[in-house]
């Protein structure tokens, strides 16, 4: 490509930006300042809010400490002695003895008279009287309806006290029904020999009086309606009741406090929270709020942030001017020196100097620019060498435009790229299509044009993102190799012919060394076998001959054996005979025991019955017959002993007689046994005859047959012989016809080879 087409694209290409490096970080300036400022604002609201929590969480740990302070302590050890005073009353401590329950209502209804109650000490809100199991017997006209009692966990606790612990007063800060906060004491009734209990509940909140101003603040206590129950001011201003509030949730943490976000109202500041007083059991006693002016917070946090403020704008002024210097004296101008160097690295120059930076992002700029010289530098040198080159080279663009032509091919195509077009080389529209088709690329090819045959070389060229830019098309002239070539060619068909022909020849000649090869190995193999065979027939009979001489002594010890047998089946048989009939006579006679046993069973049960009747004769004798009665009992007795004896001997001699019956069956049995074994002895005797005449047949035979297998054996080495000089010779004659068709082969190959060097060249 030229250099005037180069800076045209160049210049196309380089559209100028409306994003440029001063605007970016102007842009980027002025957004960090913004944001700068804003995190600064943001963070000192964030800071007052969090200071303002801070403040309201800590207040209400402090009120709830003060308020149980002056209750829980202050006020109970107040309240204590009056009570105690007041439970040893002897007409209160009677009405207890007396169990008279509209006395004792009387009584508690006159403690609302008594001298603190009406100086204003205490104010009573009830009184309840309870027996020595809790259980409640009167109350005073208040009929406040609840009581501290009512606490499962505190009835638990005072019934289960012991007796020293009874002694002693209690003191509970709970809240009623309505949410009305008051202070109970239980003391027991009577003094030390306690007759029973009584509960004062009385109003502990005139106690907090002055508590908003020790605080700092507006003290409200709030009723379950929101109503206000209590108040101590700032400015020390006190009250009981009040308008109603917005109500505040309930709390199962007494000391939690809710604090709510700072109001203005006037340019005035106030923060209010929302406390949860315990009660010491982990309930509620009472619901509280507490707010402050905190309009000198907020005053001196916005003096603060106001300072910041100003202090920021100096600053960000000062960064401003100084990075604006910095970045002139250091980016900007090294930016402008780098323009200029890569203005004269595109114009050839690649001696230019470049400025000295740091290690910085400009360095690395400085580094990417002395890369861009070199590679400008190699670019030169390699469009000297294709400038220079013999072998012709030409650039296409992907639209088909010719852009360069070296040296020689200009002088080939006789004119340069803006003077030629289409195809210069006369190649043909077939090959202008291929070249045109980036999916055919790289390809070689040899094409014969009108003037010479030309060798072409064509190939992408593309960028590093293998974008492509366009396609390199080198050529050289090749015609004299061409025509040496297709001669040679021609030549090298002929020889490969001949070759072909020798190799079909040996090929042939190979099949029928092959064959006889086959052939008489097979006829060696089988007189091998034959003769194996042979062999093995010979020690085969051999074998019989020994094996019927073995078999005619065994069946002579067979024929011994089996007649001893018969012999010994003929005495068994006679055994069992005689065994049969002793059985025959055992089981006659023990049918005979049998009958005696009868005689005897009937002479006992007589004698039996003729003792009987002694006996009751020698009972009508009186005295006189006592003696002939005793030997009548023990003839009696010996009676019934001999028929037990005989019972037995009964049982005994039948399962005799079982047993002699299964002995004579078992024995029949034998006998049949012994019958069949004697006539399967019988018919072994006379088999065994028959085969000892037999085995003498065989031997006979046997040996004529080992006579005709030596001279079988002579002959099939007279073959083997000539079948292993046979297969020698064919294997000779299949060696030579081998190496000839390899050598045929070979020839052949190497004419292919031959000619595949010279289609390349």
């Amino acid at each position: 490509m030229t250099g005037d087409k180069a800076a045209k694209t160049a210049i196309a290409g380089g559209a100028t930006g409306l994003l440029t490096l001063r605007r970016i970080l102007l842009v980027t300036g002025l957004l960090l300042s913004g944001a700068v400022t804003w995190m600064l604002l943001w963070t000192g609201d964030t800071y007052r809010n969090f200071a303002v929590e801070t403040l309201n969480n800590s207040v209400g740990g402090t009120v709830n400490f003060f308020v149980r302070s002056r209750v829980a302590q202050d006020y109970a050890d107040k309240v204590t002695p009056i009570v105690n005073e007041w439970s040893r009353l002897g007409s209160l401590v009677k009405s207890y003895q007396d169990n008279d329950q509209a006395r004792m209502k009387a009584e508690l209804n006159i403690l609302s008279n008594a001298s603190q109650v009406v100086q204003g000490e205490l104010v009573l809100v009830e009184t309840i009287a309870y027996d020595t199991d809790f259980n409640q017997l009167a109350t005073s006209d208040a009929n406040l309806g609840a009581s501290v009692t009512d606490d499962p966990a505190v009835m638990d606790y005072l019934k289960t006290r012991d007796k020293a612990d009874a002694r002693k007063p209690v003191t509970y800060m709970w809240a009623t029904p309505a949410g009305k906060p008051v202070f109970s004491t239980i003391v027991p009734v009577g003094g030390f020999r306690a007759v029973g209990f009584m509960e004062v509940i009385t109003d502990p909140l005139p106690t907090l009086a002055g508590i908003g101003k020790v605080l700092g603040g507006n003290f409200r206590i709030l009723g379950s309606d929101g109503n206000v129950l209590f108040e101590s001011l700032e400015d020390g201003d006190a009250s009981e009741g009040g308008e109603a509030l917005a109500p505040t949730a309930d709390s199962d943490a007494p000391a939690e406090a809710e604090a709510k976000p700072a109001e203005a109202a006037g340019g005035t500041h106030r923060a209010t929270v929302d406390i949860s007083v315990g009660n010491g059991r982990g309930g509620v006693w009472a619901t509280a709020t507490f707010d402050r002016d905190i309009t000198d917070f907020y005053s001196q946090t916005d003096d603060l942030r106001t300072l910041s403020i100003e202090i920021l704008v100096a600053v960000l002024l000062v960064g401003w001017i100084a990075g604006w210097i910095l970045l002139r004296t250091t980016v900007f101008r090294n930016l402008r020196a780098f323009a200029g160097a890569m203005t004269s690295i595109s114009n050839g120059d690649t001696n230019v100097r470049l400025p000295r930076v740091g290690s910085d992002e400009i360095g690395e700029m400085r580094k990417a620019l002395v890369g861009l010289r070199e590679a400008v530098r190699q670019a030169m040198i390699l469009q000297n060498m294709v400038e220079n080159t013999p072998t012709m080279t030409a650039l296409i663009t992907p639209e088909g435009e010719l852009t360069y032509l070296n040296a020689s091919a200009q002088t080939y195509v006789g004119g340069d790229a803006r003077s030629v077009s289409g195809d210069f080389l006369k190649v043909g529209a077939e090959f202008q299509k291929r070249l045109s088709n980036p999916a055919n690329l790289p390809f070689t090819e040899v094409v014969q044009t009108e003037r010479d045959h030309l060798e072409l070389l064509a190939a992408p060229v593309r960028d590093k993102d293998n974008v492509l830019l366009g396609t390199m098309l080198a050529w050289n002239v090749v015609t004299e190799r061409e025509e040496s070539r297709i001669a040679v060619t021609e030549m090298m068909a002929e020889v490969a012919r001949v070759a072909q022909s020798v190799t079909e020849q040996s090929e042939g000649l190979l099949g029928l060394a092959r064959d006889l090869t086959s052939q008489s190995e097979n006829t060696v193999d089988q007189s091998g076998s034959a003769l194996d065979v042979s062999r093995e027939a010979a020690s085969n009979t051999q074998n019989v001959a020994t094996a019927v001489e073995e078999l005619s002594s065994s069946i002579a010890e067979i024929n011994r054996q089996a007649t001893e047998a018969a012999d010994v089946t003929n005495r068994a048989r006679s055994e069992a005979e005689e065994s049969q009939r002793n059985i025959v006579s055992l089981e006659k006679a023990s049918s005979e025991i049998g009958s005696i046993i009868d005689l005897i069973n009937d002479i006992a049960h007589r004698t039996k019955l003729l003792s009987l009747n002694a006996t009751i004769e020698a009972e009508r004798a009186g005295e006189l017959g006592r003696g002939f009665a005793v030997v009548a009992n023990e003839v009696k007795s010996l009676a019934d002993q001999t028929a037990s004896a005989t019972g037995q001997i009964g049982d005994l001699t039948t399962a005799i007689q079982q047993e002699v019956q299964k002995a004579a069956h078992s024995i029949s049995t034998v006998g049949d046994v012994i019958h069949q074994v004697n006539d399967i002895q019988s018919t072994i005797t006379h088999s065994v005859d028959e085969q000892r005449r037999a085995t003498s047949e065989i031997s006979e035979n046997v040996q004529r047959i080992a006579s005709g297998a030596g001279s079988m054996d002579q002959m099939i080495r007279f073959v083997n012989d000539g079948a292993q000089s046979t297969g020698r010779s064919a294997h000779d004659l299949n060696t030579a016809s081998r190496e000839l068709s390899d050598m045929a082969r070979n020839l052949s190959e190497r004419m292919k080879e031959f000619s595949e060097r010279m289609k390349l060249t």
